[in-house]
């Protein structure tokens, strides 16, 4: 804990770093990326979801957390996943660079999910991940009042394993999903206390579900719900419901448990172009400094693998 003491009493913006950066404390917390608009990054949830969008789909996320504080968080996600639907399966891959303050990580993701055909309108995919990550942490980064050799170290840890499951059933009008995106504990110092690994990546579990009510076409509500249970950290729960206009427009509102409201929207500029925005609003204990979170994805499916080329509106 002598690190910490140092970091707290340094004049910066860095005391907010004790609260991200788990693995300098014994508290452990939520360590995969957090998505607003998960629903339409749902393959960093889920690997089973790879291939269920019945053409390449490629998508670019970037969240910016605390905005205008220095050292907030930011991540940014790459992500492609296509189906081989004479194989009744689909792949995907992702990179995500996950950085705040001088830590720096990066996770290199494969998923392969196979499908099972339930009936003519509901499929259930299964899903394995596979991946590495690598977490960098420069302390000669940060500003200090004076010269100390605690932080003049580039502490550095080589790429890590990982690896995961998913089950995803799915229709045009519903989908429920369970999975384990992380589920090797790794282990990034060494250091023992007697209540174990100080710092160790701990294990993820997600539950998710939504539907669309409504059949008009101008018209259409859709709720959905995650949940995420993570080893020493609370439960937490993420409620949304979104309007959808014409197929083109929709507009929603968001409450993640103790944490922030998210206001989220998004367009449908071309039947295989959508970007969507979403911005949280804090309501937890660190509102009196946090400007708040943006979050943008763009997502783009190429021609599909019907014979008409076209890709029928998906939701979600």
């Amino acid at each position: 804990m002598g690190l910490l003491n140092k970091i707290f009493h340094q004049k910066s913006h860095l005391w907010l770093l004790i609260i991200l950066m788990s693995p300098f404390t014994d508290v452990s917390a939520q360590q995969e990326p957090q998505y607003t608009q998960y629903m339409f990054n749902t393959m960093g949830v889920n690997p089973a979801y790879a291939g269920t969008r019945e053409a390449l789909n490629v998508s670019l996320l970037s969240r910016h957390q605390w905005a205008g504080l220095d050292g907030a968080p930011r991540t940014y996600d790459l992500s492609a996943h296509t189906p081989f639907n004479n194989f009744n399966m689909g792949l995907g891959f992702s990179i995500v660079s996950d950085n705040y303050g001088p830590v720096n990580n990066l996770f290199f993701n494969v998923n392969y999910a196979y499908r099972i055909q339930l009936s003519r309108t509901t499929t259930l995919s299964m899903g394995i991940k596979g991946g590495l990550f690598n977490y960098h942490v420069n302390l000669s980064s940060l500003e200090t009042d004076a010269a100390d050799p605690a932080f003049e170290k580039d502490l550095e840890q080589r790429f890590k394993p990982n690896a995961g499951v998913g089950l995803y059933l799915y229709s045009k009008k519903f989908y429920v999903g369970i999975s384990a995106p992380r589920l090797i504990e790794t282990d990034l110092s060494g250091n023992q206390t007697t209540t174990g690994k100080i710092t160790e990546l701990q294990r993820h579990y997600y539950f998710m579900a939504g539907l669309v009510i409504g059949n008009q076409k101008y018209f259409k509500f859709k709720p959905s719900l995650i949940t995420r249970a993570v080893e020493g950290a609370p439960f937490s729960a993420e409620i949304t419901g979104q309007f959808i206009f014409n197929q083109t427009l929709w507009t929603g509102v968001s409450y993640r448990s103790n944490q922030a409201i998210a206001m989220l929207a998004g367009l449908q500029i071309t039947r295989q172009l959508m970007i969507g925005y979403s911005y949280d609003f804090p309501i937890s204990d660190l509102k009196p400094f946090d400007s708040g979170t943006h979050e943008v994805i763009i997502s783009y499916d190429f021609k599909g693998f019907r014979k008409n080329g076209l890709v029928s509106p998906r939701y979600f």
